[in-house]
């Protein structure tokens, strides 16, 4: 008998930031939390889509990092979610860069949140973004789509 493995994608669920899609320039902000305890997934993809009708200069990206809590959200992961200051960046999970080379169009990648963790979820998790795109964001949305690993 030939089993099959699928992983298949689960539909979009939104995350919220209240400032993502007006984050000034070197600033960071923070969406609300995801609890991976509920169902279970083997992998979480973040999908992110942003923009500004200002024209990038600088480095013209924006820096998504991911943020655990192995505790159901009262300890978090060191690292900034707010304001300028770097201090503790480098405490934060890294899960890539969203170019966004021009104006007045909005780009869009998913990141695979697992693999940034040993491809093992933690209980609960947030997103931190800083806005490395030398202007404002004019649009920013932050869906989430969880993956499960089943037989047949």
């Amino acid at each position: 008998m030939v089993t099959t493995t699928k992983q298949p994608v689960a539909s979009k669920a939104s995350l919220t930031s209240s400032s993502l899609s007006t984050l000034a320039s070197g600033t960071y902000c923070v969406s609300s939390s995801y609890n991976c305890a509920t169902n279970g997934p083997t992998d979480l993809v973040l999908e992110v889509t942003a923009g500004t009708t200002n024209t990038p200069s600088g480095n013209k990206q924006l820096m998504i990092f991911a943020q655990a809590s192995y505790d159901g959200g009262t300890v978090w992961q060191s690292g900034p979610t707010s304001g300028t200051s770097a201090a503790s960046e480098g405490s934060l999970t890294f899960l890539g860069y969203l170019p966004i080379p021009t104006t007045s169009v909005n780009e869009t990648k998913g990141y695979n949140v697992s693999a940034a963790f040993g491809f093992v979820l933690p209980p609960m998790l947030r997103f931190v973004l800083k806005n490395d795109l030398g202007v404002a964001l004019t649009t920013g949305t932050l869906p989430t789509a969880e993956v499960s690993y089943t037989t047949g």
